[in-house]
């Protein structure tokens, strides 16, 4: 029987969340990328972070390059959170469409770092409950909310857990297990 990890990395907890629930429909064990588990055991190794000031969250990056050649050796998904759900404007062009990322995009890049077999990437909603967030956080996204949303900092709840679940149900149908 094949034997299935998912690791993350989560600054208040969402990703954790959406990780568990991948990790349930997948059936695969769960475990924190700041804890470095051996991952050679497995044959898929499901990645996920947030996504915050458009990168990775470094413990996911320090996980990675700590196991870079074993993850070559491996099936790999990855899965990233964000704060919005970003498509690409079909008005853009040139330059400003260069800019824009769209989750799946995020995504597929957390899987390509590893050199390993990308099975499937997905992006997933964010949460963002104001009265959680550090001193850093709130100063940038209360600055941000007024000068450029012209309005107060307001949280939100795009997390759909059912959503994570099924796909990791959808990635265990894929591997054959």
């Amino acid at each position: 029987m094949a034997k299935h990890l998912v690791v993350y990395t989560s600054k208040y907890g969402s990703t954790r969340e959406v990780a568990q629930a991948i990790a349930d429909g997948l059936q695969a064990e769960i475990a924190n990328a700041d804890d470095n588990p051996d991952v050679r055991s497995y044959d898929l190794v499901v990645l996920g972070s947030p996504i915050y000031g458009g990168d990775y969250l470094e413990p996911i990056k320090n996980f990675l390059r700590g196991n870079k050649p074993l993850l070559a050796e491996r099936k790999i998904a990855a899965f990233i959170t964000a704060a919005a759900h970003w498509e690409r404007d079909p008005g853009l062009t040139g330059e400003e469409d260069e800019l824009l990322f769209t989750q799946q995009e995020y995504a597929a890049g957390l899987a390509n770092l590893t050199g390993g077999e990308t099975i499937d990437c997905r992006g997933f909603g964010g949460r963002m409950v104001p009265e959680d967030l550090d001193d850093a956080d709130r100063g940038i996204l209360e600055w941000f909310y007024r000068f450029l949303m012209r309005k107060p900092l307001e949280g939100f709840d795009l997390i759909d857990l059912a959503a994570a679940r099924r796909w990791g149900e959808e990635l265990r149908e894929t591997v054959g297990d």
